[in-house]
């Protein structure tokens, strides 16, 4: 999909800059742009309304709190602040205002240190076009625009987080813990009425847990952050969950599992993927007792977790919701949460997902990722 960004029109800008020549120097490079356009007639991504020049950090701060302005360009060497705090204090005042920085020094580390800074971009004084320079707050403007976006979706989903981690929840376990009393008392003839009752809070009570992980992965930043993670630890820990839960009801062959570390890079969040995946294996099956088996296939680059069962199967057209990203997102598909959840994480950490028939029966799950060494 192309994203196109939008024309943005009267745009009002603040330039804090202390000497007068290199403030002329950009004011002149905007309307003698904006002039040219106007006569050819063509459209600019950005039409500059106002601009308006401080020469202080403390006018810019004082302007930004009382009527902020569209985008900043500021410089880093002022009269009363100098160097990477200019930024931290005129973000500090105004969080949602993007700031282009002006450097007088092709430095590649200032820039990326502005950025991390807060600052949306930085321009070389020197080496300063009007096309560039228009572009760049056009730019600015727009990635500031995403990220107001980005935050606001974050904070929705940490409310939404909330409610099905405390309230929803707690309910749940409520009338779980009573359902589970009244077994004793309740009239013979209502009990599968009781059993099902409770089966069904059993099963949405499991159901929040993996929408509140879902939550997690989806307000974290778009690029994950990754670090080695010992995934044969990783596995053990999953598997003693599904033994705890299940019981005698599924039984795990982990003989092929290595004894010593594989580390691959990935995020805290790999766990929910095999929790995920073992749980399906385990509760997918028409038999009394459940067959799982794990195991790890390495290359030089590359590792596989490999999880077979003996249970129903997948269906073809379900395997190939789970290896379309387009097809997940259809309101139609009837993709559960719990693989939705994995489909996401896998997606985040460049991890290959592959599903087939397992023989005689069941179904083969393979999970690829890049190995650390």
């Amino acid at each position: 999909m192309v994203c196109e960004m939008d024309s943005l029109r009267a745009v009002d800008l603040l330039l804090v800059e202390d000497n007068p020549d290199d403030a002329r120097f950009v004011d002149r490079l905007i309307t003698e742009h904006q002039t040219a356009l106007e006569r050819s007639g063509r459209d600019a991504a950005v039409s500059i309304d106002s601009v308006e020049h401080v020469d202080r950090l403390s006018a810019a701060i004082e302007r930004v709190e009382s009527e902020p302005p569209d985008v900043v360009l500021l410089d880093l060497t002022l009269p009363d602040s100098a160097g990477l705090e200019t930024i931290d204090r005129l973000v500090d005042r105004a969080p949602s205002v993007p700031i282009v920085v002006l450097t007088g020094h092709d430095e590649g580390e200032l820039g990326v240190d502005a950025i991390r800074c807060g600052a949306q971009d930085y321009l070389v004084k020197g080496s300063i076009t009007a096309e560039l320079l228009l572009r760049t707050i056009g730019y600015a403007i727009e990635r500031a625009r995403t990220q107001r976006q980005l935050l606001d979706r974050n904070h929705r989903l940490a409310l939404l987080n909330r409610l099905v981690r405390t309230d929803i929840r707690n309910d749940l376990s409520m009338v779980v813990g009573w359902g589970d009393q009244l077994r004793s008392g309740v009239d013979p003839r209502d009990e599968p009425a009781l059993e099902a009752l409770l089966e069904a809070a059993t099963h949405t009570l499991e159901l929040t847990d993996t929408a509140a992980e879902l939550m997690d992965v989806l307000a974290a930043d778009i690029d994950v952050e990754r670090e080695p993670c010992d995934l044969v630890a990783v596995l053990e820990t999953e598997l003693d969950r599904l033994r705890q839960e299940f019981g005698d009801a599924v039984a795990v062959d982990r003989t092929a599992l290595p004894d010593e570390p594989v580390v691959v890079s990935a995020s805290p969040t790999l766990g929910s993927v095999f929790a995920q995946l073992l749980s399906n294996a385990a509760v997918h099956t028409d038999r009394s007792t459940a067959s799982v088996t794990v195991a790890l296939e390495t290359t030089v680059d590359r590792t596989t977790v490999v999880v077979a069962d003996d249970g129903v199967g997948i269906s073809d057209s379900q395997k190939h919701l789970l290896s379309d990203p387009d097809a997940r997102f259809d309101a139609d598909s009837g993709m559960g949460t719990g693989l939705y959840l994995v489909t996401t994480v896998l997606d985040l950490l460049d991890g290959d997902l592959e599903i087939t028939d397992n023989h005689p029966r069941g179904t083969t799950v393979s999970v690829t990722l890049d190995r650390v060494r």
